[in-house]
């Protein structure tokens, strides 16, 4: 999918107008500008900033207020006074619409992942401390002995259109593939019989649909997914790395060094910082951890708004040293290729006996040893937790399901209209004959058992 265009900057008022919050007036700016005869990339950089600029409330929904009272909700004790001086600080996102200030829908969760002090103090939902719990076992299991495990699951995906019209809609929705450590992938049952399978070798893998917007669809799938570890390299032993197989249909590993703009460029800012990063570092092993490490002992994790939000997003995440699973992965994945080390996308989600939700994480190719996992707002989460930081630089746990392997890639077949995530493919898209349509989705896990 080519988002070249996005290279291309916007007026100087239509910026101006974003940064007042003068949202109305920016959009009329945009409007303007589209009457006149102006080249094509320019065209398409303003069509897309008016698509971004008709959802971003949705992303903001708070008032000063209602923020104050979500955030009690979530954490333990939480007065005005912190609200106000976290907002003085810079750490609560919020931006200004038309005079009035709307905060962030997931602030208070991101003041947690910053502050140790909140995150004693939030209130822990009963799913996320089971699947908190069962990672955590598994990782002290793996590192005392125990032998890796092969689980095999079923799963299912429900999506229906937010705001039906009566009209037919077109239907994209994530499904497995195989792909290094996950196999036997079977698609068991879907909700209309005209659905179109993708095939193994797309880069983001979809069961396509066609029906009316007033009606769910669905697909249910089994696959199973293999635990990596490697005691060697857990230990540091360069050599105890075993290559993982692909079968993803990879042949050319010059694919995974090159830039894919714009978001993977090797831009004058990221060269400086890999200069100072890989300073002294002499082989191929030693200039991927030492990557890794950056990007888990600098970054912390933080939710951030829907990625075609952003321009360029290795640049935002070192310039604010924060971000998501995948904003995480693709600053390392760009920092990787400009250092001669093939790497690329992988995501899905991370689903546990318990329930699922969407992520992204990181496939490095080391000469002598193949394709090794890396995680790395998993290996970040716990800055002192040395041991979870060395599990996730090559080995990975069993809790996956892999839909993708590339990054800002087409369906098959592709879409018609710019996705409301044009880089992922992890919970759904659906478009009308001539309009994107928006949806939602539910996840179910049906079961999850070790074979």
């Amino acid at each position: 999918m080519s988002l070249e265009f996005l290279l291309a900057g916007l007026p100087e008022e239509i910026k101006k107008a974003e940064i007042s919050g003068n949202i109305n007036l920016a959009r009329k700016l945009i409007a303007y500008w589209l009457s006149k005869d102006i080249p094509v990339i320019h065209r398409k950089r303003l069509e897309f900033e008016g698509i971004r600029l008709q959802r971003l409330h949705l992303y903001y929904p708070f008032t000063y207020n209602e923020a104050l009272e979500e955030a009690r909700k979530l954490i333990d004790d939480f007065t005005e006074e912190e609200f106000k001086n976290y907002i003085e600080e810079g750490a609560i996102d919020f931006i200004e619409f038309d005079g009035v200030r709307y905060f962030e829908r997931r602030f208070a969760y991101n003041l947690g992942f910053r502050f140790p002090d909140i995150k004693r103090r939030m209130k822990e939902e009963e799913g996320q401390k089971k699947k908190r719990e069962i990672l955590e076992g598994r990782l002290k299991a793996l590192i005392q002995g125990d032998t890796p495990k092969n689980y095999k699951v079923k799963a299912k995906i429900t999506f229906r259109v937010k705001e039906p019209q009566g009209k037919r809609v077109k239907v994209w929705l994530p499904i497995p593939k195989e792909s290094y450590y996950q196999e036997k992938v079977k698609v068991l049952n879907f909700s209309h019989p005209s659905s179109y399978i993708a095939p193994e070798k797309v880069g983001q893998r979809t069961i396509y649909m066609e029906g009316k917007d007033t009606e769910e669809f669905s697909v249910s799938f089994e696959y199973v997914i293999k635990e990596v570890w490697n005691r060697k390299l857990f230990e540091g032993t360069l050599n105890a790395f075993k290559g993982l197989k692909t079968k993803s249909g990879i042949q050319n590993l010059t694919d995974f060094l090159k830039e894919k703009p714009p978001h993977i460029t090797f831009t004058p800012l990221l060269k400086g910082l890999l200069d100072e990063i890989i300073q002294g570092k002499d082989s191929i092993f030693e200039k991927a951890f030492a990557i890794y490490d950056f990007v888990t002992s600098r970054v912390w994790y933080s939710y951030v708004k829907p990625y075609i939000y952003y321009d360029h997003i290795p640049h935002f995440v070192v310039e604010n040293l924060r971000g998501d699973c995948g904003f995480q992965a693709l600053l390392f994945i760009t920092l990787c290729r400009m250092a001669g080390i093939p790497a690329h996308w992988q995501s899905g989600w991370y689903i546990t006996p318990y329930e699922a939700s969407p992520h992204d994480w990181a496939i490095i190719y080391l000469p002598e040893f193949g394709f090794v996992p890396v995680d790395l707002s998993f290996g970040g989460k716990d800055k002192a937790d040395i041991n979870r930081k060395a599990f996730y630089s090559g080995n990975l746990d069993g809790f996956r399901m892999i839909a993708n392997d590339e990054f800002q890639e087409d369906f098959d077949p592709p879409t018609k209209f710019i996705r409301e995530d044009p880089y992922d493919n992890q919970v759904g898209e659906a478009e009308y004959e001539d309009e994107k349509a928006f949806g939602e989705h539910r996840i179910e896990v049906l079961s999850f058992e070790e074979v």
